[in-house]
């Protein structure tokens, strides 16, 4: 899923995530999401145990893709047509996901996030946060003499 940021007003809550992308593993976010002082023991984050038990179908995703699409992000017409059946094949290791490895050149984790069947939103967080700042080449990068 491409990440379209908006950084509106400046409070900015929590840390940042902008590349915690694989810092840690599927198992350590598990057990962050369930108990945050299980694993930072001076952490003031709520338990978010329940994302385990909320299951989605990904009825809508390709409704937002398709918006998105409109307003800059540069999903194709196959993206969206097989939004719903790629964003079940991504937790399902055992699913036929080589149409979506094409699709997004490489760039998806396929597997189980929270290890349950199904689709939960642990898994659909978890996915989103293995990849923060992993999409990001910083050897393209040239600072500007003004910084």
């Amino acid at each position: 899923m491409y990440d379209h940021p908006f950084q509106w007003g400046s409070k900015r809550t929590g840390p940042d995530l902008a590349r915690v992308g694989g810092r840690y593993s599927d198992e350590w976010h598990v057990d962050h999401l369930r108990d945050p002082q299980s694993v930072v023991p001076e952490s003031i984050m709520p338990k978010y145990g329940y994302l385990e038990r909320t299951m989605l179908d990904g009825q809508y995703v390709g409704d937002l893709m398709a918006t998105n699409a409109i307003v800059g992000v540069p999903y194709t017409e196959e993206m969206i047509e097989n939004a719903r059946t790629d964003f079940l094949a991504q937790a399902d290791p055992d699913s036929d996901f080589d149409g979506l490895l094409e699709r997004y050149d490489g760039n998806v984790n396929v597997r189980n996030f929270d290890g349950q069947p199904g689709v939960s939103e642990a898994d659909a967080l978890i996915a989103y946060l293995q990849m923060l700042g992993t999409l990001v080449d910083f050897s393209t990068f040239t600072p500007a003499a003004s910084r």
